[in-house]
């Protein structure tokens, strides 16, 4: 994901017209075809929506994201009617108590823990998250809203909103486009997995597989997030080390 990021920023750094563009989306299509053929569809959907902001934060044309989305739209019905495994994932959102022994097993779950919690939840190991299939990874927020509560859940949501505020706050000030994009596309990554995990575990959205981040079991998924940080900790760093070099330089001028 962030290698991606880089990759999309280098592109529109080096320039925006429509060639460019049109290679860089071919080869973002391209990598968004290659993880629905493998049955990763959360991060097809990160993919794609983080190419699709990045390309409007570069170029400023609106006509570029409402033809992505429009795109994007027509891709999701077209996979829909080719691929089993999207419709069975359709299928239970849509309806899992028609199947709840089978495709809708993990979403109604997922539904009965978070009801049984309630506002203040059961209490530290008193729920049975055991009950949710793959709970470690896709369904975290659904064990916590069991034993912790709806309203812990509800302020773990808040810091992940509050983490994405900042990237953003980062990316404005940031001055050259490459780092400004790089900020904007690893914040648009963060918040995208956060809204499927929680979206698929209370069936807003379609169930994706994609873990909480720095919460849900998983080497590769928490050493990706604290590299994320990391890229934009750096990222301020050198924003403000720039502002502290500019702030010096109007002191000396003025002092002459």
């Amino acid at each position: 994901k962030i290698s991606y990021v880089f990759f999309v920023a280098t592109m529109f750094y080096r320039s925006t017209d429509f060639k460019t563009v049109a290679v860089t989306t071919a080869m973002a299509a391209a990598h968004v075809l290659v993880l629905v053929l493998s049955r990763d569809l959360g991060n097809g959907l990160i993919f794609f929506l983080t190419y699709l902001f990045m390309l409007f934060v570069a170029t400023s044309r609106a006509v570029y994201l409402g033809a992505g989305l429009g795109a994007g739209a027509a891709a999701s019905v077209l996979a829909w009617q080719l691929f089993p495994h999207v419709q069975r994932r359709v299928e239970a959102w849509l309806d899992p108590w028609s199947d709840v022994a089978d495709t809708g097993y993990q979403i109604a779950q997922s539904l009965f823990a978070v009801g049984t919690g309630g506002w203040m939840g059961m209490g530290l190991d008193q729920g049975l998250p055991e009950k949710i299939p793959v709970v470690e990874k896709d369904f975290m927020i659904s064990a916590i809203s069991e034993e912790l509560g709806g309203l812990f859940a509800i302020c773990l949501i808040l810091i992940c909103l509050g983490c994405f505020l900042q990237f953003m706050m980062i990316a404005v000030r940031m001055q050259a486009m490459f780092y400004k994009l790089i900020a904007f596309g690893l914040g648009c990554e963060y918040i995208i997995q956060v809204l499927l995990t929680v979206g698929g575990a209370v069936k807003f959205i379609p169930l994706t597989g994609m873990t909480l981040p720095l919460v849900s079991y998983g080497g590769s998924s928490i050493a990706g997030t604290f590299i994320l940080f990391s890229v934009i900790q750096g990222l301020y760093i050198l924003k403000r080390n720039e502002e502290e070099e500019d702030e010096e330089e109007w002191s000396e001028s003025k002092g002459k």
